[in-house]
């Protein structure tokens, strides 16, 4: 997934015991074994969280799990979801209401990460417990994933491997756009055009469901303009941020720019327009259920997944003949940090040591890594050699690599192998010509001392702002600028200094 920074060339100088513990490469493809060491004569049950809604056949293949977890460790999974809808209000209520659990996704920026390591809800991860109960994780994580993952020189989460783009791209309906004779889309001209002549023409189909507005704050208001928003600071919407291009480390409030302002205009006249829903705001579907479903004409994601979907589209519905458009081609972007997707640890769990063996397993052993992807083999995946995998009749009941594996995605996760060729050709593009760096993409933000701050303005960020990017407020103008002022009221000034000052000591850091 769902993500700011991959591997570069820059050198980290790592110190103490923590990094030197975790020295291993990225490169070996060695399957996980479970230490005789390790005590697991009695036998235990994980209880894990992760995101997105139950499919169909997830007891059916998290059975096949659980066989394999039993014989290996003595040891299985109770998997639960937090819907994509509830993630806002479900997921921090797991640790505030002190729930029994043991394993969950994260991720920097977007899934909570920071914000619970500050608030001492996850475990610390430290040398001595990953190399006793994951050992495969410690030999085989790239060193920047660890370096990436530290709160505070402390580390609460194994990241995943993957290199990839949290950069917003647009599905579209290839049909409709030719049925109109619209040119392929390949800037915001193009897309409001499409979204305009499908507003006008198509009764049972709307441009875009579900977040609307807030699903397109990322591509026209962020990517649009350069600005990016300092991980750590939000949720879903980010509030405080710098520009891309700009290596002094600056940070201002995205809300109080003109960019916002005409952004939130744009909104207005979209909602208006009827390019959503009046009832997004109160809408629990992903971004993409009325696109699969047929209801809209658009979705907003990554690349990687609007290509999952492309292609599940396309198979069940090949007359839709769904694609992929750019609408800022040659912007600069960032590659995710591998932060981006994670699994932690709750601090109160009662089985920390078989969770972490678990989650090494998940990581390392194949038939685990395969089975928690793609499903059980023969049903719902087959492979095509060792490395990549094809889709079969059942997939929709649980389909592959999008049912939130993505915390323990590795080296040896297998790729599909009907994956649109225009992903690997878009990143490589990406990777040669667009991509920059900055001394803060891997920069996240310890709120540990604005926390009553922090909570505050998640507060007025879903009162006020999402109002504001749906298009449902009568005067946007005025509406930002009540926004603003509730923001401070809250505390976004004090937050915003002590951004700055550990925005300032981390670039130094790095000199």
């Amino acid at each position: 997934m769902n993500k700011f920074m991959k591997k570069f060339g820059v050198t980290f100088l790592v110190a103490g015991i923590i990094m030197s513990s975790l020295s291993g490469c990225s490169t070996s493809k060695n399957t996980a074994s479970t230490k005789a060491t390790v005590d697991t004569k009695d036998a235990v049950k994980l209880k894990m969280y992760i995101l997105g809604d139950k499919p169909k056949d997830a007891d059916a293949v998290y059975g096949k799990m659980n066989a394999i977890l039993k014989q290996k460790i003595n040891a299985t999974i109770d998997v639960n979801f937090i819907s994509w809808g509830d993630q806002a209000t479900k997921y921090p209520l797991l640790f505030s209401s002190g729930e029994d659990f043991d394993l969950i996704f994260t991720a920097t920026g977007w899934c909570y990460y920071n914000q619970m390591a500050t608030r001492n809800g996850f475990l610390e991860l430290t040398p001595e417990l990953l190399q006793k109960y994951a050992p495969q994780s410690v030999k085989n994580e790239p060193k920047l994933a660890w370096e990436q993952a530290k709160v505070n020189k402390k580390i609460y989460m194994i990241p995943n491997d993957q290199d990839e783009y949290a950069y917003s791209v647009v599905g579209i309906r290839g049909d409709l756009r030719e049925k109109y004779h619209i040119p392929a889309i390949t800037s915001q001209a193009g897309l409001e055009k499409y979204y305009e002549t499908i507003a006008k023409n198509e009764k049972d189909i709307v441009p875009i469901i579900n977040g609307g507005g807030q699903n397109l704050q990322f591509p026209l208001e962020l990517q649009a303009n350069g600005f990016t928003g300092v991980m750590g600071t939000y949720g879903s919407d980010p509030i405080l941020g710098y520009k891309m291009n700009d290596t002094t480390g600056k940070v201002f409030s995205i809300i109080d720019t003109p960019e916002y302002k005409d952004y939130a205009v744009k909104m207005k006249k979209y909602a208006d327009s009827g390019y959503w829903s009046k009832s997004s705001i109160s809408s629990k579907e992903t971004r993409d259920d009325g696109f699969k479903a047929g209801k809209s004409a658009s979705m907003i994601w990554n690349i990687g997944s609007v290509a999952n979907d492309l292609k599940i589209m396309n198979a069940a519905h090949p007359e839709w003949k769904v694609e992929i458009a750019d609408i800022l081609p040659g912007s600069k972007k960032f590659a995710n940090p591998y932060t981006n997707n994670g699994m932690a640890i709750n601090a109160n769990s009662k089985n920390s040591e078989r969770a972490l063996m678990a989650l090494d397993l998940l990581r390392y052993d194949k038939d685990l890594n395969d089975i928690t992807f793609n499903g059980v083999k023969g049903t719902h995946w087959d492979a095509v050699g060792d490395k990549e995998f094809k889709t079969l009749g059942a997939t929709a009941n649980f389909p592959a690599g999008n049912v939130c594996p993505w915390g323990w995605h590795t080296s040896i996760t297998r790729t599909d192998v009907a994956r649109p060729k225009i992903v690997p050709e878009t990143i490589a593009k990406w990777q040669k010509n667009d991509t920059i760096h900055n001394p803060l993409e891997t920069f996240t933000f310890d709120d540990s001392l604005v926390k009553n701050e922090m909570a505050a303005i998640n507060t007025v960020v879903t009162q006020y702002g999402l109002p504001l990017h749906l298009g449902i407020i009568a005067d946007p103008v005025k509406g930002g600028e009540i926004y603003s002022q509730k923001l401070k009221a809250a505390g976004l000034d004090k937050v915003m200094k002590a951004v700055q000052e550990q925005a300032d000591k981390f670039i130094k850091s790095k000199k």
